[in-house]
């Protein structure tokens, strides 16, 4: 039987993307759209491996990671986190003399600041951030380090 890798993102071409990596490499994968659909998901299907991304509508993958990881079902279950917030990030940084840029500041700083203190948080942290675009081979060693397969 096929290991679960519960994929949860609301851009649906990164989960088509996942979904075909994870088969082709005799994963099953178990999709969701937001963070809500993938609490409910987890639950359904038990996944041997959750993929959540950062910034979703209805509950961020930050939400859902606390969740999981306080449910004793899921808090053995590797997480990883998948982040387009650290180009778009250094992509704004390049603009930040922008007067136009300027109310954006302190998010940036905000957005920053979890991801390190995720990064940095004792017991209860994810696997692995991940930078969109996924590298293929990456992911696939990552998934293979963490479940097996």
């Amino acid at each position: 039987m096929a290991k679960k890798i519960l994929l949860v993102d609301d851009d649906q071409n990164t989960v088509k993307y996942l979904s075909v990596v994870v088969s082709e490499h005799g994963y099953e994968p178990v999709t969701a759209g937001d963070g809500s659909e993938g609490l409910q998901k987890a639950k359904q299907s038990s996944p041997d491996l959750i993929v959540l991304d950062v910034m979703m509508p209805k509950k961020s993958g930050f939400v859902l990671f606390k969740q999981l990881k306080n449910d004793d079902q899921f808090k053995d279950v590797p997480i990883l986190m998948l982040t387009g917030v650290s180009g778009i990030l250094d992509e704004l940084d390049d603009r930040s003399d922008e007067d136009s840029e300027k109310p954006y500041d302190s998010l940036r700083q905000t957005l920053r600041k979890k991801i390190r203190e995720m990064r940095e948080e004792g017991l209860i942290r994810p696997e692995m951030f991940i930078d969109k675009p996924v590298d293929p081979d990456s992911f696939i060693a990552k998934v293979r380090e963490l479940i097996g397969g």
